[in-house]
Parts: C-alpha cells; structure tokens; sequence
C-alpha cells in the first residue's frame, strides 16, 4: 500500500476504533448510534492518523468526509460493505445507499471527473485545516475506501476488510472496482454488552413533593 501512502497498522487502528465507539451505545440510545458513533471514529481516525503521521489533510468533497494526500491526487475514506468485502473471488457493495458525492468520485476515479462533476460541491467548506480543490485537482483525484464488513458471533467480533477504489456506481451502489487491496480481518474479542440495568447501578431516590 507504499504507493498509496497509508498502512495496515493505520487501517486496522481505524476500524478497532470504530468497534471500541460502536460498544458505547445501549439500548436506550436513538436507532442507528452504534453505527453513528463507529463511522464517526472511523472518520476522525483515518484523519488523525494520516495528518499526524504523513501529513494528509482533511478534505470535505461534496458530502464525503475524507483525508487527502498532501500532493491531493489521492484521499481516503471510510464505507460499510456487503458480505463479500475482504474476498478476493467475490464482488463487495456498499452495504448502504450512497448519494451523489459517491458518484462523483467514482467518475473522477475511472477517468471521467469532467462529465458532470459540480466543482462548486467539491471546494466548500475546507475549514482552517483542510484544504480545497481546484476543478483539475477534482477531475484527477483517486479516492479510496477502507470497506468494512463486521461479523459478531458470541462475544467475538471480525471484521473483513479492504482499500479499494470504485470503479462504476449504480443507483446508490458501487458495482465495479478499479482496484482492490484485501486486508487480514480484525478480530476482537471480550464485548461486554451495556445496558442501563447493569449490576451496581446506584438508585438514587428523588422526592417532588
């Protein structure tokens, strides 16, 4: 992965801090915040660690949270896949519909970023510490996902995983790939499921007279 500049040891820390977000969530919390909280620390971790380490940048096209290479011909960012991501011999989805901004790199990324990218969508919003594209650096951007796929079996977990860039977007979908990178899964053990009953809760009474 040297000639895309990250590295496994990054990648696997960006999806073992998703899983350790994900567990913060109980039963009480709004449908969908475990999911929520691991794209959330996904996003911040891929940044972090690039920013820090290789000096990336942040970057905001259209409404993708990415990071982006220092000479911005390459970004990263993060996307929930089918049960075929990780699998060499099969063809992985997005496990979710995507919009707009997905297709539009993905034009960029097979070589037609000038028929119908909206530039405008692709500099706003940079922030003091990200940076925004010019319409060429948009056209010539190849942008990549770490695709996650996450199995729970008892208290185990594994995560298949791989860097890959799209290739062909279908009605919300990615449906061919210009390359992939397969990655060892993740495994991660001892999940201790919360709740808000849990032993040694202390009850304080309240008295509203």
């Amino acid at each position: 992965m040297g000639g895309i500049g990250t590295r496994l040891e990054f990648l696997h820390r960006v999806l073992r801090s998703g899983e350790a977000a994900r567990r913060t969530a109980v039963p009480n919390d709004p449908a969908g915040t475990a999911g929520r909280r691991a794209y959330e620390a996904q996003v911040r971790t891929i940044r972090e660690l690039h920013i820090e380490h290789e000096g990336w940048a942040k970057l905001v096209h259209g409404r993708l949270e990415l990071v982006c290479r220092a000479d911005r011909s390459v970004a990263m960012g993060v996307m929930v896949g089918d049960a075929a991501t990780g699998q060499a011999e099969l063809v992985p989805k997005n496990a979710r519909r995507r919009g707009p901004a997905t297709a539009q790199v993905t034009q960029a990324n097979a070589g037609e970023g000038g028929t119908g990218v909206q530039t405008a969508l692709f500099v706003a919003d940079a922030g003091p510490k990200g940076v925004a594209l010019s319409a060429e650096e948009a056209f010539a951007l190849k942008t990549w996902f770490l695709v996650s796929f996450r199995t729970q079996v008892g208290d185990a977990v594994r995560i298949d995983c791989e860097l890959s860039q799209p290739k062909r977007f279908e009605d919300g979908f990615v449906v061919e790939w210009a390359q992939r990178v397969p990655l060892p899964a993740l495994k991660m053990d001892g999940i201790e499921p919360l709740n808000d009953d849990r032993p040694g809760k202390i009850d304080i009474a309240v008295d509203f007279r």
